[in-house]
């Protein structure tokens, strides 16, 4: 299996199977980029399609230095920090994706992710109101399964700066599982542990047919 540099590389030498093989490869990741991220499924839609568009118009400019794929998740999140722009309610602000989250968007609703589990389903809708560049680094270790080194080196970040988002993006990310789950109940919010987060993620991996 030729790998994705190979892929990447054929393409721009012209070899339009090649990118065909590359989109096909991925196509399903980037949809799960989106998909927790964009106020509705044609949203979703439009912002894989620019993805790979973005792909196709910069492909030349990779020279190999990033990995086909960081190259690929790259484009990905600006794409998703430019929608994240047009939509956010205060347009006069300049944004600052460590602290503002998808529900600051006009449009937007709870988490489209469908889970039968109501702890599954708060911790969904709990990744959307937790800050952007949080919630891109848990979404991609609960739902890709990467580990902090893998995820340095497909969003070009220094290991460290990684495991520091995914410490203070798990501590939000409790908080607000706990009080989405204490909504509307009589009881107190329970604590939520880091082992109740991996387990209801691997539950709506499982229900959305992502393993």
């Amino acid at each position: 299996m030729r790998s994705d540099g190979e892929l990447l590389g054929a393409w721009q030498a012209g070899d339009a199977a090649a990118g065909e093989a590359f989109v096909d490869r991925h196509f399903a990741a980037i949809t799960r980029f989106f998909r927790n991220k964009a106020c509705g499924d044609d949203d979703v839609a439009e912002l894989v399609g620019q993805t790979f568009l973005g792909c196709t118009a910069g492909k030349d400019r990779w020279r190999g230095e990033a990995g086909a794929r960081q190259f690929l998740y790259a484009i990905a999140g600006n794409v998703l920090r430019k929608y994240i722009r047009g939509r956010y309610k205060r347009k006069s602000e300049e944004l600052d994706f460590a602290a503002v989250c998808v529900q600051d968007c006009e449009g937007a609703s709870p988490s489209s992710i469908v889970a039968h589990k109501r702890e599954a389903r708060s911790l969904a809708q709990a990744l959307r109101e937790i800050p952007v560049d949080d919630q891109i680094v848990l979404e991609l270790m609960y739902f890709e399964g990467l580990s902090g080194s893998e995820l340095a080196a497909l969003l070009g970040v220094p290991e460290g700066t990684v495991r520091g988002r995914i410490a203070r993006g798990r501590q939000r990310l409790r908080e607000r599982v706990a009080a989405l789950l204490a909504a509307g109940s009589a009881a107190p919010a329970s604590d939520v542990s880091p082992e109740h987060l991996d387990e209801w993620a691997r539950e709506l991996r499982r229900q959305q047919g992502w393993e």
